[in-house]
Parts: C-alpha cells; sequence; structure tokens
C-alpha cells in the first residue's frame, strides 16, 4: 500500500508542476480565460484530493494510476489558484460557433483520471464480483434487466 501511495503522490505532484509550468509559460497568451474560483471549489477539491489518496489503500495499481493523475489535477488547479488570488488560467483555447472551450493540463489530468478511476472500478468489481452480495435491490434489477 504504501508503494501504491508514495507512487501516486509523487506522480500527482510532478504532473502538478507540468501543469503550472506550462500554465506560467502560456498565461499572458490568453489572460482572458482566466476563471474564478470559490473558496467551495477549494474545499472540494481538498476532499478530492483526500479520497485520491484514500483509494490508492485498494490493491490495484490502475486505481493508484487514476488516483495520481486525479490528484495531479486537483494539485495544479489549486496551485494555480493559491497563487493568483482564486483564478485559474486556461492556455488552451478551443473556439467553434458561438463559443467555445478553455482549459489546462490539470483539467486534461483529472478528467483522464476519473475515466481511468471508472476503468479500475469496473475491473476490481468483475474481478471480485464473487465477494459482491447476491440480493441487493441493484442486483436483483440488473437479473431482471438480463433475463
Amino acid at each position: 500500500m504504501r508503494t501504491r501511495l508514495a507512487t501516486a503522490s509523487l506522480l500527482a505532484v510532478g504532473l502538478a508542476v507540468a501543469d503550472v509550468v506550462v500554465a506560467r509559460a502560456t498565461a499572458h497568451l490568453h489572460i482572458e480565460h482566466a476563471h474564478h474560483r470559490s473558496n467551495g471549489w477549494v474545499v472540494l477539491s481538498l476532499a478530492d484530493c483526500l479520497v485520491g489518496l484514500l483509494l490508492t489503500r485498494i490493491p490495484s495499481r490502475l486505481l493508484a494510476a487514476g488516483s495520481a493523475l486525479l490528484l495531479g489535477g486537483a494539485l495544479g488547479n489549486l496551485a494555480d489558484a493559491v497563487t493568483h488570488h482564486g483564478y485559474v488560467a486556461n492556455p488552451f483555447v478551443i473556439r467553434g460557433g458561438d463559443g467555445g472551450v478553455a482549459f489546462n493540463l490539470a483539467d486534461v489530468f483529472a478528467l483522464t483520471g476519473i475515466a481511468v478511476l471508472v476503468a479500475g472500478s469496473i475491473r476490481m468489481t468483475f474481478r471480485y464480483r464473487h465477494l459482491l452480495p447476491q440480493s441487493t435491490v441493484a442486483v436483483r434489477l440488473a437479473r431482471r434487466l438480463v433475463r
């Protein structure tokens, strides 16, 4: 467990640093695309980090990798918000039609982390399906849908 926690933590810090470096290098290009983050967002991001660290306790390298990506994204955005008075820079902009999307590397890391966590959770569910309860409402509903 300590190895997964240490590996995920080191990878998360490295990803956060990469996000900060890219944001600093390109922030002057798209300063109008910075978004303000509230104190509530900061609290939820810290809770996100705590959950990510707790997920490394589960014996799965895939879940640890997803946690590292999620942590890296959360830490990158937190670092940006703390150093810029609540604003997070979004140096990448994709314009289309009437609007567009502005994002940063931390957003990409966090979303990729969520996808990896979902894949890891599905994998763990199939691997340990024999340990799942057999008589829950969800199980009975799934059996009726399959028939």
